[in-house]
Order: structure tokens, then C-alpha cells, then sequence
């Protein structure tokens, strides 16, 4: 099981420049000559394929220093001090305003012998904090990669592009809230219609696409979908990734319920999702960019597989029967009623979501029919995906809200993926058990949740304090 909280993102090939996370550079500086406090070699192999550490500059006077600071360029990231050991009457500290000038991360790294935190640090930190400069105190390597990581992100998001299809007629409407991501963020969210999708199916040869699942199908079973549809569903893949190439965007996400389904389209985009993602890019269901921006903070940030699905608190019963026609009770036998309150469900069109294959416990996803939902019947055409979440696996679910300043993160642990006889607008959902369910539902922006393996919720701490976030944790 643990393999599956340390699994790394799948891509079928190298993705495009515009799709990988930045090295971050940083830029030591040694406060005068002497024995420095920092292997900068083992520093940088500790970082490496994170980090990049430049060549050290050794300060000789005060004037040196404020020319060195004041000339780093753009493609500096962090200042690494570098000093002799436990001896704080240092450059930084006689003459910070350079520092405050040039607006730098100034990064403090962690004893690398004992990877234990330099705590001699302590009060230059909070001095140049004081100051008004953004100071970091690495308490470990893996807090140090983390923060080099989000670094990296600013510098990435501040870039990047997504693109949502459709009518903007939900609450995650782009038009009118997605320079709230933009301004917090950097992030532009592009609005297509999906007359851009549809217009370029026909681009696309039979041959083409069959050609295009021949090279991709092996982590895919096929089991109730018909021909057809799988193959409308790669074409409908490949329209979607030429306008991303296009664009130069991170992912996309379809409005189905508001506009695709609603207008009677059957070209859904969930075998596009899954394919898109081991191009290196995101995708989200239902449009929703603040779902997709989650999803972004969480795979490019973390190189880590994540999916989103509408979350079903099972102590609604009422709702989730108006819902579903059925209250998806947890089994009394293993789950009590005193557990309830910290215990959902994830589902999504019939299915616990879209699950990527390295997400599933088997490694492979089965494609069906597309799921449809209790007042959107199933009628056997589409394609949808049918994947398992592994049981006992330890996650972290995240949510942006709308006013993009605010990450909500909470720890949880998947109990089981259960299979609902005869409900074929929802064979199967994940039930998961949360740290703490009613704190997260007391401030929670909408129904869809992002998850992904493992406990990370220090780190999105530490990314949410780069990027200028509020981050909530319960």
C-alpha cells in the first residue's frame, strides 16, 4: 500500500517545456571568506532535479554586497546565506537593506549532517522579517524540497493558462470569478465554447484515432463501452489536446452538466481526462476552474497523480437520497453510526470519479458506458471511467475557494471503493474517513474535492505560504 502514497505522476512521454515544473535557482552567498556552513555539493545533489545551486559569491565589503544583491536577475529564485557556523554578526544582518530592495526569498537551509534546522537563524529571521523580507528557516531536507518546489510554482503560475469549455452557468464561472485566481495567482482561465472542441472531431481520421489507442490502451479495459463511442472518445481527446498545444495550457475541464449533457452531447470527456493527464497535463470535470487550479497546486507541485468527485457527507441522508434514490448507507457491520459525521463518499457520473489507472490498486481503469445520474438516465452511449481507490491508503484532499486566496486542506484515509448493486446511475463510490469532516464542511467552497495519496498537508502549508495563501487545515 505504501507504494501507492509514494507514486509519482504517469506520462507516456516527456511533456512540453510549458508542462514542467521550473528548476529553482539558487544563489549562495557566502557573508566573507571563511569555512562555509554549507556542503554547497551535498546541497545540491540533495536538490537536484528540483534545485539548481549557483556558483557562491564571496561578499568582500559592504559596497560589494549591496552590488552583488541588488544584481541578481530574474532567473534567481532564493538567496542561500552561507556564513560561518554560529557566528550571526553577518552582512545581512549589519546591512539588510539591499535585501528589502531587491525583494528576494532569502533562504536559511537546515544543518545538512543532522538535517535539523540552523538554529542560530533564528533571530536573523525574524529581523529581516520584521523588515519586510521574506525569510525562510528550512527545518528538514524534505521541508527544504518543498519550499523549493513552491517556489517554483510562483514563478510557473504566474504563466500559466487553463482552459474551461462551455457556458459559464454554474457557480465556478469563469467569466465572472476567474480574475480572482488571476490576480491572487497569475493564472489566466481561458473561457471555449465547445463548438471549439466539436469543430475539430473531423481533423481526425478513423485510422488516426484507432492508431492512437493502439499506442495507448494497455493500462485501459474495455468492458462495456461500444466501439463507436470509445473511439469518439479518443477523437474527442485529441481535439481537446490540440487546442491545450495551442493555447499553451496546463488542463482543461468541460462544463458537461450545464451545457455538453443539458444540450444532448454524448461526446463527455472523461477517457480525454485520463489521457491528457499522461500527456502531462491536468483535467477536471464540470468545468470547474477553481477544481482545476486545485488540481494544478497538487500535480505539478507535488509530482503526484490527484482526482476530484463530487464529496457525499454520509450523514445527509436526505440529500443523498434526493440525489442518488438511495441513502449509499455504509455497511453497520464495519462502519457505526458514531463514525458517521467523519465518513463521505466520492462520486461522479456512476463512478467514484475519474480515477487515473496508477490511482487504482490494479493499475488499470475499465471503460463503460458513460454512468449518467439518477435524472440523467444511462442510455449506453458515451464513455465513461470506472476506477477503484486503494483501500487503507493514507490522502490529502484539498480545495481553492473562490476568492483564490484560500486553500483548504484536510487529512483523510480511504476505507474502501464499494460496488452498489443495481444502481446503474451509480455503480460504485469511495468512502472515505475524514480527520475532521465537519470542520472542513463548516468552510468548504463547493461539492468538488481534490485528492491525492499521501499526507501532505505540511506541504500544501508550506505552498500556501509562498504563494500568499490562506491555508486552513483541519
Amino acid at each position: 500500500m505504501i507504494a501507492l502514497e509514494q507514486t509519482t505522476r504517469f506520462l507516456i512521454n516527456e511533456p512540453p517545456a510549458y508542462l514542467r515544473r521550473p528548476v529553482v535557482n539558487l544563489q549562495p552567498v557566502l557573508a566573507k571568506q571563511g569555512q562555509m556552513n554549507i556542503d554547497l555539493a551535498r546541497l545540491a545533489g540533495v536538490i537536484d532535479g528540483v534545485g539548481r545551486v549557483l556558483d557562491p559569491v564571496v561578499i568582500t565589503s559592504p559596497e560589494h554586497w549591496a552590488s552583488v544583491i541588488g544584481g541578481l536577475g530574474a532567473e534567481v529564485d532564493g538567496i542561500l546565506p552561507v556564513s560561518i557556523s554560529a557566528y550571526p554578526t553577518e552582512i545581512w544582518n549589519s546591512h539588510p537593506q539591499p535585501l528589502v530592495a531587491r525583494q528576494l526569498p532569502l533562504v536559511f537551509w537546515s544543518i545538512l549532517q543532522f538535517d535539523e534546522p540552523d538554529f542560530w537563524r533564528w533571530s536573523a529571521r525574524d529581523f529581516l522579517q520584521a523588515l519586510g523580507i521574506d525569510v525562510h528557516l528550512v527545518r528538514h531536507n524534505r521541508h527544504g524540497l518543498a519550499l523549493l518546489r513552491a517556489l517554483a510554482m510562483k514563478r510557473f503560475l504566474a504563466q500559466a493558462k487553463i482552459v474551461v469549455f462551455g457556458e459559464q452557468n454554474f457557480p465556478w464561472n469563469a467569466t465572472d470569478g476567474g480574475q480572482l485566481v488571476t490576480e491572487s495567482l497569475g493564472t489566466r482561465i481561458i473561457v471555449r465554447s465547445l463548438a471549439d472542441m466539436r469543430d475539430r472531431y473531423a481533423q481526425f481520421s478513423d485510422e488516426e484515432v484507432a492508431c492512437v489507442w493502439a499506442e495507448r490502451k494497455g493500462r485501459y479495459i474495455e468492458q462495456d463501452v461500444r466501439p463507436d463511442q470509445l473511439m469518439n472518445a479518443v477523437r474527442t481527446y485529441l481535439a481537446i489536446k490540440s487546442i491545450l498545444e495551442e493555447e499553451q495550457a496546463l488542463g482543461f475541464g468541460v462544463n458537461c452538466f450545464g451545457d455538453l449533457i443539458t444540450g444532448g452531447g454524448h461526446d463527455m470527456p472523461c477517457l480525454a481526462q485520463v489521457l491528457l493527464r499522461e500527456d502531462g497535463y491536468i483535467a477536471s470535470c464540470d468545468g470547474d476552474y477553481l477544481a482545476m487550479m486545485s488540481m494544478v497546486l497538487t500535480s505539478f507541485f507535488l509530482d503526484k497523480p490527484c482526482m476530484m468527485s463530487n464529496m457525499y457527507p454520509v450523514q445527509y441522508v436526505g440529500a443523498i437520497t434526493d440525489h442518488f434514490g438511495d441513502a449509499l448507507t455504509p455497511d453497520p457491520a464495519r462502519y457505526q453510526r458514531e463514525e458517521w459525521p467523519q465518513l463521505a463518499r466520492l462520486a461522479h457520473c456512476g463512478y467514484a470519479g475519474v480515477v487515473s489507472p496508477e490511482m487504482a490498486p490494479t493499475g488499470k481503469v475499465t471503460l463503460n458506458d458513460w454512468g449518467g445520474t439518477y435524472e440523467m438516465k444511462r442510455d449506453g452511449l458515451g464513455c465513461g471511467i470506472d476506477g477503484e481507490l486503494a483501500a487503507g491508503q493514507h490522502a490529502t484532499i484539498v480545495q481553492l475557494k473562490f476568492n483564490g486566496r484560500t486553500l483548504l486542506a484536510v487529512d483523510a484515509e480511504v476505507c474502501e471503493t464499494t460496488r452498489h448493486a443495481n444502481m446503474r446511475h451509480c455503480e460504485a463510490t469511495a468512502l472515505l474517513k475524514f480527520r475532521d469532516l465537519p470542520g472542513f464542511i463548516d468552510n468548504i467552497s463547493r461539492e468538488h474535492s481534490v485528492l491525492c495519496y499521501g499526507e501532505h498537508v505540511e506541504d500544501f502549508q508550506v505552498l500556501a505560504g509562498v504563494l500568499g495563501l490562506e491555508c486552513k487545515v483541519f
